[in-house]
């Protein structure tokens, strides 16, 4: 990795940050974000070189670490052939990866339902329950 501390980026990513992004989950007058500037294996740095051990995984998008050159060159090679595919239409890879989800999913599996996140994958079960069903309430937690 080559990375070099650069202070006034620092500042010039914290301030970008500040005034267009609206973070989630979060009061937005008390915020500190960390500015990341490059990232290796488990590890982070800021804009100021220091090395920071990455607890979270980016929120577990990264649990193999930060820039693993099997998934660097999985992306490359995918990304020369099909960045992304409407779920409307079939893809070898979407058919492979549902299918190895099944196998090892056990015997009542037998179909993937594919989604872009969890409030997706939260609301179509949601509406795959009530269709099932045939009830509409849902019981929550309170402010969950």
């Amino acid at each position: 990795m080559s990375f070099s501390p650069d202070p006034t980026q620092g500042k010039h990513v914290f301030d970008l940050d500040r005034q267009y992004v609206f973070h989630s989950w979060s009061a937005q007058g008390a915020l500190n974000p960390m500015c990341i500037a490059a990232a290796e294996g488990s590890y982070v740095w800021d804009y100021d070189g220091n090395k920071w051990l990455d607890f979270s995984s980016q929120l577990v998008n990264v649990n193999i670490g930060h820039q693993h050159p099997k998934v660097i060159a999985a992306i490359q090679e995918q990304a020369g052939k099909l960045s992304t595919i409407g779920p409307q239409h079939a893809n070898d890879k979407r058919g492979e990866a549902a299918k190895r989800i099944v196998e090892l999913a056990g015997p009542n599996m037998a179909k993937v339902f594919f989604t872009n996140g969890g409030a997706d994958a939260v609301e179509n079960a949601i509406r795959m329950a009530r269709i099932h069903t045939h009830k509409h309430k849902v019981l929550s937690t309170y402010r969950s």
